[in-house]
């Protein structure tokens, strides 16, 4: 379980993480890039969890069948209830995983990397130019830097400011640097000059300078208050959202994500049910069962699809929302009566007599 679990979180951390390898080559920090990937995992692990669950569940089950030592331990007094509790208890223990990481860790992690990246993106004091490379710091606002030290000085400076088309400016300047003032960031340079085009007139203006500061504060990105979409609402938030009218046109997406983190665990359970349905259900066979574990492991994936597209359907929220706690129940029910050979052996912990007396499994 644990193998197949990592194995797809990495894989799929790995794409998700892309997103952020173009900031990292334009000067984010390793250190940030690793907690924003990090914070992606939380989400990623609800699904590989499962997965890992359904799977790793199936083959150590099948693992045991072939080598015939479930068969020995039915022999020896061990009912299938008794064989397959490990399993169940786990799902269990995955589920409650699940639960702390869809009511606490996946909305922050959602809501710490939509922070950060708006930040990232609307600060102009921690804006990343690229060296060699003509920037787009605003519309009409151009900055280059031949080079960058790692003071965080910069080196050969151009910003050419043509927001006015009619007297367009540039600034040329030996180094300089961002600095975060009170008044907000300003953009420092040294030894250098200003060069103003008058086109109306044909008239350069120039001014040479030993340091100028150029306020950017003006650039900036002004961020009102953020809506907060269903995946970044912890629990109580989805429970008991604020009163505004966008709650209210949201409401049915409220609600649909409610319900996907309360009844998603469920599925831990069912998955486990339909792993022990395909190996212990029917009568032992010395071929092997191939055919059963195939159709079992379509089985647990076909049902976490029904489960995602139940998620993404909104037109009869009242039927959906009933068939998506009746689906994970429904089947976990079914699966078990399969796996007990058409009886439910989770009320009877114990083997019959005559199954004793005649060598056969509970």
């Amino acid at each position: 379980m644990l193998f197949i679990t990592f194995s797809l979180t990495g894989v799929i951390w790995l794409s998700q993480s892309l997103k952020f390898v173009e900031k990292l080559i334009n000067g984010l920090p390793v250190s940030t890039f690793l907690y924003l990937s990090l914070l992606l995992l939380p989400e990623i692990l609800r699904y590989t969890l499962l997965l890992g669950l359904f799977f790793g569940t199936l083959f150590a089950f099948n693992k045991l069948y072939s080598d015939s030592e479930l068969i020995v331990m039915w022999a020896a007094g061990l009912s299938k209830s008794a064989l397959a509790k490990p399993a169940i208890y786990l799902a269990l223990i995955i589920a409650l995983i699940m639960y702390f990481l869809g009511f606490l860790l996946v909305p922050y992690g959602n809501r710490t990397v939509t922070e950060l990246r708006v930040a990232w993106q609307d600060s102009l004091a921690a804006v990343v130019l690229r060296e060699g490379v003509f920037n787009s710091l605003a519309a009409g606002v151009t900055v280059y830097v031949r080079e960058k030290t790692s003071t965080g000085e910069m080196l050969g400076i151009l910003v050419h400011d043509e927001r006015v088309p009619e007297k367009p400016v540039t600034y040329m300047a030996e180094r300089g640097a961002f600095v975060k003032t009170e008044e907000g960031p300003r953009f420092v340079m040294h030894v250098g000059n200003l060069q103003e085009v008058s086109k109306d007139d044909a008239k350069l203006s120039l001014l040479y300078f030993d340091q100028y500061t150029l306020d950017i504060s003006q650039f900036e990105k002004k961020s009102g208050a953020r809506w907060l979409s269903p995946e970044h609402r912890y629990i109580w938030e989805l429970i008991n959202p604020e009163d505004s009218e966008r709650v209210q046109q949201e409401a049915r997406k409220l609600n649909a994500e409610l319900h996907q983190r309360i009844v998603l665990p469920f599925y831990a359970v069912a998955l486990v049910f339909i792993a022990l349905a395909g190996v212990m259900g029917g009568e032992f066979s010395r071929r092997g069962r191939s055919r059963r574990m195939t159709v079992a492991a379509a089985a647990g994936v076909l049902l976490l699809i029904s489960a995602m597209a139940l998620f993404r359907a909104t037109a009869q929220p009242a039927l959906v929302t009933t068939a998506l706690y009746l689906l994970p129940v429904l089947i976990s029910f079914a699966a078990a009566y399969l796996a007990s050979g058409r009886q439910l052996w989770f009320l009877d912990n114990k083997i019959a007599p005559d199954n004793l007396a005649n060598g056969e499994p509970g």
